[in-house]
């Protein structure tokens, strides 16, 4: 079974919209901080975050083979930044909604 690649929450909010709320999370901060490697991910999660490195890590990864972070071998580490703006990434989905209604609806 293939797995649904267009993630839709209507009662989220912003990005969380369209992504799930760790991807959401990391994403957020990407684009604030322009950069990230996994440890830095961590750290900027805070104390109450509940995630392993190696969750936050995967994700990172998925984010990257999705296309909205490009991943750079760094040493040891990857550096993960933003492959496209948060205003071109809700552009985008909110388009692909759009489509979706028109095709759906405009029949």
């Amino acid at each position: 079974m293939t797995p649904n690649p267009f993630y839709f929450d209507p009662d989220a909010t912003g990005v969380a919209v369209f992504l799930g709320p760790t991807e959401a999370r990391l994403m957020e901060l990407a684009w604030e901080k322009g950069e990230l490697t996994v440890k830095k991910a961590q750290f900027f999660l805070g104390e109450n975050n509940q995630r392993a490195y190696t969750t936050t890590m995967t994700v990172l990864s998925r984010l990257a083979q999705k296309g909205l972070l490009s991943r750079e071998k760094q040493g040891k580490h990857h550096l993960y930044r933003p492959a496209l703006s948060r205003e071109d990434f809700l552009t985008r989905k909110i388009a692909t909604v759009t489509d979706c209604l028109d095709r759906n609806f405009n029949r």
